[in-house]
């Protein structure tokens, strides 16, 4: 048995800070305000490249790189500056993991620049090998290589990994990757591709899912 974590909205509960960066830079660009219907339709599950091209028409690949990478920048600091910490229970739950020598890693959809920051802001070095973390390197068309990516390294069958994901299709391409126990974070909505839900990592229920995948 060995764990996947998503990381953004499952590991931190960062969704906020994503929605207050796009504002400040939507205010930047068009000097206008983003509207919370326009962060639902246009922004809420897109990739950055896509929203820019909301924002801005006919952009060029470059200038939408570089507003891509600014908007991480934003979101990093404020980061910082809210003094986000890792859900309530986490830390817990992943000494335990480590104490019983249970293999772990993290398969998140951030770029790199974003890996290396939470790696150290949250000295996730207490727990993981950073060179064993899946990201966004550009390989990946979806999750579905990530997932499978991250169970190879751990040397671990997909089917006997157990994924924390938060979000529809996080855990939809979970599946479809071939994981079979997926734990699903603060997700409420009726999904038949969960084995529980847990708003965070005080819930009992992952220490008994664990001991009995153990077994």
């Amino acid at each position: 048995m060995a764990i996947i974590f998503d990381f953004n909205g499952t590991m931190i509960f960062d969704g906020y800070l994503h929605d207050e960066a796009w504002k400040s830079i939507t205010k930047e660009l068009r000097g206008t305000p983003l509207s919370d219907e326009e962060l639902q339709q246009h922004m809420h599950g897109v990739v950055n490249e896509k929203i820019i091209e909301y924002l801005i028409k006919d952009v060029d690949s470059q200038q939408n790189k570089c507003l891509s990478q600014y908007k991480e920048h934003v979101y990093r600091d404020m980061v910082e500056e809210h003094e986000l910490a890792l859900v309530e229970g986490l830390p817990e739950f992943l000494d335990y993991l480590k104490e019983n020598n249970i293999p772990m890693t993290i398969a998140s959809a951030s770029i790199k620049e974003n890996i290396d920051f939470f790696y150290d802001f949250f000295e996730l070095g207490r727990w993981f090998n950073r060179e064993n973390i899946v990201y966004d390197d550009g390989t990946h068309e979806n999750k579905i290589t990530m997932f499978k990516k991250a169970a190879d390294i751990l040397d671990t069958p997909i089917e006997n990994c157990i994924v924390f994901e938060d979000s529809q299709s996080g855990i939809r391409f979970a599946r479809e990757a071939g994981v079979t126990a997926i734990v699903g974070v603060r997700n409420d909505m009726n999904n038949n591709d969960t084995i529980m839900t847990i708003q965070d990592f005080t819930n009992p229920n992952i220490y008994k899912l664990i001991h009995k995948g153990e077994r």
